[in-house]
This record gives C-alpha cells, sequence and structure tokens, in this order.
C-alpha cells in the first residue's frame, strides 16, 4: 500500500484503554475498540440527539459537561469513521504507533470477551512504528486524554502517512519541523493534554539529538555506574556483539554480570538482534543479557524476550527514560549538562 499516492483520508485517533489494557488484543484480532460496555449494542441509533439521552440514562451520575465529551466519542466511534479512514493507536506499553486502515462498520460483539464490545475491523498496516518517527506537532496532536478525536491540525492528514511510508520504505527519522507548542498541536483546545507522555517525547527526542550513535553507550553505562556496577564500554567500531560489560563488585566480577547491547537505529530491533544476544551471553558466562533500542522491538523480538525472560530483558526509549529519571540526581554534571532536566507537579485532571 502506497500512502502518499492517493487522497488525505481522515486521520482518528482511537486509544485502546487508559492504561493500554486492550492494546495487545486490538494488534492480534485486527480491530479497534472503545470503553463504555454499558451502552450494550448501539448500532440501531440512527440520531445523534436521541443516542445522547440515551447515554445520559445510562450513565445518571456523569456531569453534563462530560456527557457531551463522552457521548460525542461514541458516536464519532459509531459513525462518523468511515470505511477507509486511518486510524492512529499510541501504545501505551511501549513507545510505538500502530496504524490502520478501516475496513468495516461498527460492529457490537461478545467474542473478544468481556471488556470489548464496540469494535471497527481494521487492516493494520503497521504496529510497532517508533514515535520518533513523528514530528512532535504530530505527536502533540496524538496526546490528548481522549479515547476518540479526528486528527487534522498541523497538515497531518497528509504529514502522518507521508511519515508511515517514510517509516516502511525505512527511511530516515524525520526533520523537526512545525510547532513545538503543545497547545497548538490539539486540535481541540479544550481538551486536556497527556503531558506525561509529551513530556518523554521531549526527552526521547533531546537524548536522540545529544546522545547519537557512541554516546548513548555512555548514557547507559553512567546508569549502570550510579546503580553500583563497575562497566567497561566498547570503543567505537566493531564490539564483538557487545556494547557494555557490567558486574557488580570494585571490580565487576562478581554476579550479576551483565551484557548490554545498545541499539540507536531508527527502526524497531528484531529477533535477530535477540537471538545474537543470547549467544554473546554464553559465550562470555555472563548472568544476564540487555538490548537497549532507542526505537523499540518488532513483536517477534519481544515474545522471544519473553520466552528467554530469566536470561534477557529489552529496554526500549521509554525503559530508558524511566531508568534516567530514576538516577538523575546521581548522573555526572557532564551527563546532566547534555540532557538538562527539571522536574514539576502538576495537578492531573481525570475527567475526558
Amino acid at each position: 500500500m502506497d500512502l502518499t499516492s492517493s487522497k488525505a483520508k481522515a486521520i482518528w485517533l482511537v486509544r485502546a484503554g487508559r492504561y493500554g489494557d486492550q492494546e495487545q488484543v486490538a494488534l492480534d484480532n485486527d480491530i479497534v475498540t472503545i470503553g463504555w460496555n454499558d451502552l450494550g449494542d448501539i448500532s440501531n441509533h440512527q440520531s445523534k440527539e436521541v443516542f445522547f439521552e440515551f447515554f445520559k440514562t445510562t450513565y445518571p451520575n456523569e456531569k453534563p459537561r462530560a456527557i457531551i465529551n463522552k457521548a460525542n466519542q461514541v458516536w464519532r466511534f459509531k459513525d462518523e469513521i468511515e470505511v477507509g479512514d486511518l486510524v492512529v493507536l499510541p501504545l501505551k506499553q511501549e513507545p510505538s504507533i500502530a496504524v490502520g486502515e478501516v475496513i468495516s462498520d461498527y460492529e457490537f460483539t461478545s467474542d473478544l470477551g468481556t471488556d470489548i464490545n464496540h469494535i471497527r475491523r481494521v487492516e493494520w498496516i503497521t504496529k510497532d512504528m517508533p514515535r520518533t518517527s513523528l514530528n512532535q506537532d504530530l505527536l502533540y496532536s496524538l496526546g490528548a486524554f481522549m479515547t476518540v478525536c479526528r486528527i487534522q491540525r498541523n497538515d497531518a492528514e497528509t504529514r502522518i502517512p507521508a511519515a508511515v511510508q517514510n517509516y516502511l520504505d525505512k527511511g530516515s527519522p524525520p526533520t523537526p519541523l512545525g510547532s513545538t507548542n503543545m497547545e497548538e498541536g490539539l486540535d481541540d483546545k479544550s481538551v486536556v493534554a497527556d503531558l506525561e507522555t509529551l513530556g518523554k517525547d521531549q526527552i526521547r527526542f533531546f537524548i536522540n539529538q545529544q546522545f547519537a550513535g557512541h554516546r548513548l553507550q555512555e548514557l547507559v553505562a553512567a546508569i549502570f555506574e550510579v546503580e553500583g556496577y563497575a562497566t567497561v564500554v566498547s570503543p567505537p567500531g566493531k564490539d564483538g556483539g557487545v556494547d557494555i560489560l557490567a558486574g557488580k563488585g570494585l571490580l565487576g566480577l562478581e554476579d550479576p554480570r551483565i551484557c548490554v547491547q545498545v541499539k540507536a537505529t531508527s527502526t524497531p530491533s528484531g529477533i535477530e538482534v535477540v537471538n545474537s544476544l543470547l549467544g554473546v551471553v554464553a559465550s562470555y558466562r555472563a548472568s544476564y543479557g540487555l538490548i537497549v533500542s532507542m526505537d523499540g522491538f518488532t513483536q517477534d523480538a519481544r515474545k522471544k524476550a519473553k520466552e528467554q525472560f530469566f536470561k534477557v530483558r529489552l529496554w526500549d526509549s521509554n525503559d530508558l527514560i524511566n531508568a534516567t529519571l530514576r538516577n538523575y540526581h546521581k548522573l555526572s554534571d557532564n551527563i546532566q549538562a547534555s540532557l538538562p532536566l527539571k522536574q514539576v507537579w502538576v495537578v492531573v485532571d481525570e475527567g475526558e
């Protein structure tokens, strides 16, 4: 499928649970889904006004503003998304984005478990596009605390398909352009942004810029050192399949002894990377292996790592960011100067 050769299609953000709890079911079954299962089958509701009254009756404790907001989202999912439109599913479990084409009208089903009733069938174009494939202004458009909304600002209907096509063609990461203002990226100014996710996107881009190439190994090694490991970082060039050796104790000879492979590529790391590291772990007689991949991992790689749960771990960019934030105040002045961060606290508006 060439996403750039045809007329621009409408693009919809459709999430899979507040915490991504329905993501895997959606990916495995080629669907997008929403909550609000107490509504039952809504396929026979032909009038938006009547449906809003039905929603109000079903959820009598909701505030008037919340009823309008949420009922609108359900109605868009049922009636406004058209066959042929594109849907974007930002994954919560990893820093990736799934993009698919809608191939069915609204359906009500009970075949996928009690938590999934309202669905639209999709043909997934990609299930693992790294978030870094999109510029920050487009990521801001995907950063609303909404389950369903149309994405239009900042020429999104042209630029998102182009970014997906570029990723599928194994092209280079996007050149930063457009607004970096969170408010300008949101299609609806009344919508609350997911500041935590947007903040991590900014840190992710900054790490890609400041710790490109071999410097990323320095950041990972610094984290291990403040966690109490002695490390040896391989010089640039051929590394024999291991970038960092880390071990406990003064000389790094005590368990656990870890072989670390660091990937700063623009595509997700695949199963071959996991298999290679498992061989390296055995060769070095290490305790465990760790792969750090800024652009995440393919589904096959994650499945393999799960099978080798007690031998290998995968860190995507979210894991690296969390480890960095956890140890930030202990990192060297040089690292902190390259990655200047400040912790702030904000009140979270849970309403939609």
